[in-house]
């Protein structure tokens, strides 16, 4: 119930790096049983309902698409009270969110889903106005690493493929992302590439977010997802 990826042990199955990104998500935000939460960009609620599942808190999941939040909603539907009473959904274009309380909100969340616009700034200055101050907020960004080369075939291509299949806007580098996030009026408190924490936590065991799209890895735990493009084509060993 999520489009995401993450680390893992080799020998744990795919739901393993959902429930790894999930939980790193909850213990960063710092919030508690009924802390007042927002997931920004919730999809049908799978983040949602993990860091739920984690602190407790209460938390309120942002889309711009309805059928997102019927699917969420019947999802939530089939959990207990305790899990309903904490998940909940609200219809709201994420760069200007309407009806809910400024400086109200305990702790926000972005699920990789600030990529969906072209300037991260505006949905985060939504996020800033929405929370108290001093809360915490936390993004699983996408941005391009020190090694892209914009003037490499190859790396355009997968960048267009990037865009496209995920419904992408832009993709910053490291240092543009954090421009953006400062200039929504946020203190970086850290910032670092979230897969190398896998390597550290599993060391050799550590099996990457990337392997579950390469269709020559060995491991029989791959799951290859047939709708990312990346996986329609073979790619080199």
């Amino acid at each position: 119930d999520s489009f995401h990826f993450g680390f893992r042990r080799k020998s744990e199955p795919h739901s393993v790096s959902i429930r790894n990104s999930q939980n790193f998500i909850a213990q960063k935000l710092r919030v508690g049983d009924m802390d007042n939460v927002l997931d920004i960009g919730c999809g049908i609620g799978g983040p949602m309902r993990g860091v739920v599942r984690a602190t407790g808190a209460n938390v309120t999941g942002l889309t711009i698409n309805p059928y997102q939040i019927k699917r969420g909603r019947e999802i939530t539907s089939e959990l207990s009270p305790w899990m309903q009473a904490r998940c909940h959904f609200s219809l709201q274009d994420y760069l200007k969110v309407e009806g809910l309380p400024e400086d109200h909100y305990d702790g926000a969340f972005y699920m990789e889903s600030s990529l969906h616009c072209e300037n991260r700034t505006t949905t985060f200055k939504e996020a800033f106005r929405l929370l108290r101050p001093g809360s915490m907020l936390v993004a699983m960004e996408y941005v391009t690493l020190p090694g892209w080369d914009p003037a490499n075939p190859e790396h355009k291509e997968l960048m267009r493929q990037h865009l496209h299949g995920n419904g992408a806007a832009r993709t910053p580098s490291i240092e543009e992302d954090l421009a953006m996030v400062r200039a929504a009026g946020f203190e970086v408190v850290e910032h670092f590439d979230y897969m190398d924490l896998g390597n550290d936590i599993y060391g050799e065991e550590n099996w990457p977010w990337w392997a579950d799209l390469q269709p020559h890895m060995p491991d029989p735990r791959r799951l290859l997802l047939p709708a990312h493009p990346y996986v329609r084509w073979m790619q080199p060993t």
